[in-house]
């Protein structure tokens, strides 16, 4: 009977080990895991600040580049002007329309090279994402991994 009961409380015993195992690996996994999800929401913040600044100094960039093409245009405009006194209104008409294709060009020109810069900073957040995602699976896969093996070993040296 003595002996049945020191079996009975040994085996408690090993369950009740096992379980505080279990306990500890799975609040392990969950801090693993709180913390990797914080430097991503960190990487991914560091990112977009990044894109923000390039894309306004990009911004400023464009705006000092038109400014500089709507001066030099007055300038080009000014002189035309002192020209055109002299000239027939034809002319006049013709010039103008000249002026005005010019700047619709360079706005053109402007909008596409701003659209392209926006697709190429989507595209390198996307792939940065996906690497860290990736990055992230691997890791908890391998400390799920390292774990089951420590437990299992932990299991049958009780044993």
């Amino acid at each position: 009977m003595i002996i049945s009961m020191i079996i009975i409380m040994i085996i408690i015993m090993i369950i009740i080990i096992m379980i505080i195992i279990m306990i500890i690996m799975i609040m392990i996994i969950i801090i693993i895991i709180i913390i990797i999800i914080i430097i991503i929401i960190i990487i991914i913040i560091i990112i977009i600040i990044i894109i923000i600044i390039i894309t306004i100094i990009i911004i400023i960039i464009i705006i000092i580049i038109i400014i500089i093409i709507i001066i030099i245009i007055i300038i080009i405009i000014i002189i035309i002007i002192i020209i055109i006194i002299i000239i027939i209104i034809i002319i006049i008409i013709i010039i103008v329309v000249v002026i005005i294709i010019i700047i619709i060009i360079i706005i053109i020109i402007i909008i596409i090279i701003i659209i392209i810069i926006i697709i190429i900073n989507i595209i390198i957040i996307i792939i940065i994402i996906i690497i860290i995602i990736i990055i992230i699976i691997i890791v908890v896969i391998i400390v799920i991994i390292r774990n089951m093996f420590i437990s299992s070993s932990i299991f049958s040296s009780n044993k």
